[in-house]
């Protein structure tokens, strides 16, 4: 049967132990070591400015070593106030960019090389004292760890909030044409010439029984978002939105590549049904133009009820040119008025048009005896006066169809 283990007993600190005296006086050596490994481990220091190093963060090493030197002679905890230094250093590196992994191993380095440094400079008859910082360290980092990460992220969300609220105005600027390059500054963005525009379109998610509407709207622009390439300048929201790809003349054509993968994942990550319109301005003032034909787009192909995905204007060529106002598009319109009354021809003379004019196969998919379907197509004849059988006559009425599916 194995043994038990020898329970180790650590005794209490001693407020008065010469060994956290000596500690106290060597403290700035120790934040020199201190800092010469958070050099050796962490990249993100090195490249911070020397005047910050020198003055900022030593100082804040100092203090964190003051305070546990502190806590472990009062036998407690570090007081919230005494975090507050630390809270606030949490925050700076937050707006300096330094990881926050980066930030909480700092603790962690601190207490070891801290620690490394107290048993230098302890006497064989001070094991004792030495060991009671122990559980000492170990109640610091809990208290100090977890109250630095919570600023940290806190000061993090106010970042991104502000940079993506500053990235909407940025948006809603160039799409009107106004001025963009103070909000681009605010964000330390240089502005490209050119632009890849995406309009987004998207069908409203489905329910379930006792579902929330608004946190399903959040769930969908977060997954949205997550899938938008850096340089990516957006504005989404649950029904869709615009997204900007900045970009040069020379790589203009594979970002239009790379914007239709982007509506694939897009579509992918929302769940549901995912339209993109996609556009492209070659000078900075194209970009209202390229992106009304760009929302167009992916209206017009919403409302045809084309299948999920990334369009372009080739893609929809004849339809967005019907869409257009005008004379011919009236006279369009009142032809296939005459069939507003009458859903069941309506509906054989769009199947028949979409089975590429084959009577068997709209027979087929309408389940109808291929007498009713000749009879029916003779009633829009008689109805439009146009004869579905004649080449002519046919693209006539599709165009109709076309323009009446676009009526508002």
């Amino acid at each position: 049967m194995r043994k038990p283990l020898p329970v180790v007993d650590i005794p209490a600190p001693d407020p008065s132990a010469p060994l956290y005296e000596r500690a106290a006086t060597q403290i700035p050596n120790i934040a020199e070591k201190v800092l010469e490994a958070f050099f050796a481990r962490s990249a993100a220091y090195r490249q911070l400015p020397h005047q910050l190093v020198d003055r900022e963060i030593t100082a804040a090493v100092t203090r964190n070593l003051q305070v546990f030197l502190r806590a472990l002679r009062e036998q407690r905890p570090p007081a919230p106030e005494e975090m507050a230094d630390q809270i606030a250093t949490a925050v700076r590196r937050a707006q300096q960019g330094v990881p926050l992994d980066v930030v909480l191993s700092t603790y962690h380095v601190a207490a070891h090389v801290g620690w490394l440094s107290m048993a230098g400079v302890a006497e064989p008859d001070e094991v004792g004292d030495l060991l009671a910082t122990v559980p000492a360290l170990l109640q610091f980092l809990s208290a100090a760890v977890p109250a630095v990460a919570a600023s940290y992220l806190t000061e993090q969300q106010a970042l991104h909030a502000e940079r993506r609220e500053a990235g909407r105005a940025l948006v809603a600027a160039l799409l009107t044409g106004r001025e963009s390059e103070p909000l681009a500054e605010r964000i330390g963005l240089e502005l490209s010439s050119h632009h890849v525009v995406v309009a987004i379109r998207v069908e409203a998610p489905p329910l379930s029984d006792g579902g929330d509407a608004r946190l399903a709207a959040h769930g969908l622009v977060r997954r949205l978002r997550a899938e938008l390439p850096p340089h990516a300048l957006s504005a989404l929201d649950h029904d869709g939105g615009t997204v900007l790809l900045p970009t040069s003349a020379d790589a203009l054509d594979q970002e239009l590549t790379d914007a239709a993968d982007l509506v694939g994942r897009l579509h992918t990550a929302a769940g549901i049904g995912l339209m993109g319109g996609i556009a492209a301005a070659e000078t900075r003032e194209d970009v209202p133009t390229a992106a009304r034909q760009a929302a167009d787009i992916a209206e017009l192909v919403q409302k045809l009820g084309r299948p999920p995905g990334a369009y372009v204007l080739d893609d929809v060529l004849l339809e967005y040119q019907l869409c257009r106002p005008g004379p011919g598009r009236k006279r369009l319109a009142r032809v296939m008025d005459r069939l507003a009354e009458h859903p069941d021809l309506l509906h054989t003379l769009r199947v028949f048009i979409n089975s590429d004019h084959n009577r068997h196969r709209t027979a087929d998919s309408l389940h109808l005896h291929r007498n009713t379907l000749n009879y029916r197509l003779r009633r829009v004849t008689e109805l439009t006066g146009y004869n579905p059988a004649d080449p002519a006559d046919i693209r006539l009425l599709a165009a109709s169809l076309i323009v009446h599916d676009l009526r508002p």
